[in-house]
């Protein structure tokens, strides 16, 4: 059915209720969440939340005899309690789709030609799933990385448009795990990961049939909402260079320094 405010609400009772079709949920984005790692970041998505990592570079050992560029290890964890899938089958196919997509996606955007014969190790951990994990996880590895001051062509940011009942359906963008559990047969899902700082495309995903005649639409709604993200991780890597020249202000007029850096803003999304 759908709210008031034009929300399909595809589970009664739902906590989307009262959000527009076309509004993604508040989202805060925190750098170098994680003081020992060489880079990091954490993302809340409305109740998703993930945790990135980055370590290294390390020497690649073997790798290295079969290829001069530098490689990217990534290990991406789903924690106990964040599936919502009660088949472990149906998750570590989640977690083989998902690790691959977003490999190939961060290797495109990582100058890895300038990091000869050396690894880094990228931890994508999801704390908790409520939808659009694989957007949430691309932006948290790419603020990551750009904490750790990993050299890469430009930043990454995905959103997430689904496409429910078909043909004849509507555009949710941004589904909590309540919408995505509940979608309705012939129901298709859009992943898209923006460089937004060329505007070219770095990520293209999509799963269930997807008419032609919605495409277009989705691309533009899933573009403008992942410029929109690709302008917030860049405002959170610029709060945590201010806080780190505070901090080290600070601490040479003998005030303890602290070692966590966020944006503290609540952006709320709207196409």
């Amino acid at each position: 059915r759908q709210t008031s405010s034009g929300r399909v609400n595809l589970k009664p009772n739902a906590s989307s209720a009262g959000r527009r079709d076309d509004e993604t949920r508040p989202t805060q984005m925190q750098a170098g969440a994680v003081p020992n790692a060489a880079g990091s970041a954490y993302i809340e998505q409305g109740n998703t939340k993930v945790l990135a990592t980055v370590y290294g570079p390390r020497q690649a050992g073997e790798r290295a005899s079969w290829s001069a560029e530098g490689f990217l290890l990534l290990d991406l964890v789903f924690s106990a309690v964040s599936s919502r899938y009660v088949s472990k089958e149906d998750n570590d196919k989640r977690v083989v789709l998902y690790s691959s997509i977003l490999q190939r996606t961060l290797e495109s955007i990582v100058l890895l030609e300038r990091y000869s014969k050396l690894v880094f190790d990228i931890s994508i951990l999801v704390l908790e799933d409520d939808g659009c994990v694989l957007a949430a996880a691309l932006a948290a590895a790419s603020l990551a990385l750009a904490n750790a001051k990993v050299e890469m062509r430009d930043l990454a940011a995905g959103a997430t448009v689904h496409l429910v009942g078909g043909s004849n359906g509507r555009l949710l963008l941004d589904c909590e795990g309540c919408e995505e559990d509940h979608l309705p047969d012939g129901s298709a899902v859009l992943h898209l990961g923006l460089c937004p700082a060329r505007n070219k495309v770095c990520l293209l995903h999509s799963s269930g049939p997807l008419p032609a005649a919605h495409f277009e639409s989705m691309m533009a709604a899933a573009k403008e909402t992942a410029r929109a993200v690709g302008d917030e991780i860049r405002r959170s890597l610029e709060d945590k260079i201010e806080k780190d020249a505070q901090n080290e202000r600070e601490s040479k007029r003998g005030y303890p320094k602290d070692e966590f850096g966020t944006s503290g803003r609540i952006l709320m999304l709207g196409v």
